[in-house]
């Protein structure tokens, strides 16, 4: 009874939920960027919440209120605790688990994302650099001429 699933690994970018005046402000400057995953968090975890009285739920769907097409979805919960077992001693929740999850469908949409971030870095490096070592030289040239 339903459309084929999206591409999962696009879905975290796909998802980015936008955030009004001011908090977009703020975003910027702290470089606030997981409205996907945070949105991928909510939805996962927002399956034990009650409906609002008075609000119908169609037959075969399931209420969840952070859902942004609508009121409930076709999908099930697909998570329970104690699904995973994890060496290091992470808590089994549902939780850590749509946690996981949304780490990894952004990984999946930008699994080039850190290589990027560090050639960046070594970029405003080497510019930074580059550009003192010009301002040095201009220095050194000019110094004999009078203005």
């Amino acid at each position: 009874g339903g459309a084929a699933p999206p591409d999962m690994s696009l879905l975290a970018k796909a998802r980015g939920v936008t955030r009004g005046f001011p908090q977009f402000v703020f975003d910027i400057f702290t470089q606030y960027a997981q409205g996907g995953p945070d949105y991928i968090h909510s939805l996962l975890t927002g399956y034990d919440e009650q409906p609002p009285a008075g609000m119908e739920i169609p037959e075969g769907t399931h209420y969840n209120p952070y859902f942004i097409a609508g009121v409930s979805l076709k999908m099930p919960n697909p998570l329970s605790d104690d699904q995973v077992t994890y060496d290091d001693g992470s808590p089994q929740t549902v939780d850590q688990y749509s946690r996981d999850v949304s780490a990894f469908l952004m990984w999946a949409a930008e699994p080039h994302l850190e290589a990027r971030k560090k050639t960046g870095f070594r970029v405003l490096v080497f510019l930074l650099l580059f550009g003192a070592l010009v301002y040095l030289t201009k220095r050194k040239v000019w110094a004999g001429v009078a203005h």
